[in-house]
């Protein structure tokens, strides 16, 4: 990018601008952004657009639209689908892919997990019926590997079997829960500070026992399910 004065600007990042026509999925991509704390406008007009743009779009009419702007990168996904509007995000970056998807699962009551895509927050939540939660993530999360860690008590080993028996191309991993469950948070900080951001922007996690750890197993190394 040449800036005015004849300067070459080097983009770090772009602006993501969501264009989305139909209402439940505009509700459905706003929460989706707003949950991870990543920054988005919305679309008003071609001539309000910032330069070098990444618009997501699942309208052919808006499509035409921006066919004017060729600084624009357009996802169009007229299926509107997680796994497009997780392109988009990327295509922010100058990605593609992550190298890594790593899924983090503490067996329970009520199974945690948590999804980093290279160590970047992607997703966290709880799970009833865990294999289909992680088919959901792999389909919505484009990597070139994937690795799922299971914390290792009775359920977990379960739990790992079923994902290795129903999906393919994962490695999946038992890990030891020694240390993977706080009396506190705040050893969280101390043993990854990697992902101090992380934590500081979404107060949940550090609020929530189960979703710590899950993050802290997903960042340990197992013992590989074959």
């Amino acid at each position: 990018m040449e800036a005015d004065d004849g300067n070459v600007v080097v983009l770090l990042s772009r602006r993501l601008v969501v264009a989305v026509y139909d209402p439940k999925w505009f509700m459905e991509v706003v929460e989706r952004l707003r949950r991870r704390s990543l920054p988005f406008s919305f679309y008003y007009t071609v001539e309000e657009l910032p330069e070098y743009s990444v618009v997501y779009t699942d309208s052919d009419e808006i499509l035409r639209e921006l066919d004017s702007r060729r600084d624009l990168t357009i996802v169009y996904d007229p299926e509107k689908t997680c796994r497009g509007l997780e392109k988009a995000v990327l295509n922010t970056m100058f990605r593609e892919e992550y190298t890594l998807l790593t899924i983090g699962i503490d067996p329970g009551l009520t199974h945690a997990y948590i999804a980093l895509g290279d160590s970047m927050l992607l997703e966290w939540g709880f799970a009833e019926q865990v294999v289909e939660k992680v088919r959901e993530l792999v389909e919505c999360i484009p990597a070139k590997s994937k690795v799922v860690r299971v914390g290792g008590n009775s359920r977990g080993l379960e739990i790992a079997k079923g994902v290795k028996d129903n999906l393919r191309d994962i490695r999946v991993e038992i890990v030891s829960e020694y240390n993977t469950t706080p009396s506190h948070s705040r050893g969280v900080d101390g043993l990854y500070r990697g992902l101090r951001n992380i934590l500081a922007r979404q107060p949940y996690l550090k609020r929530n026992k189960d979703i710590i750890a899950a993050l802290k197993i997903s960042l340990k190394q197992g013992v590989e399910v074959v």
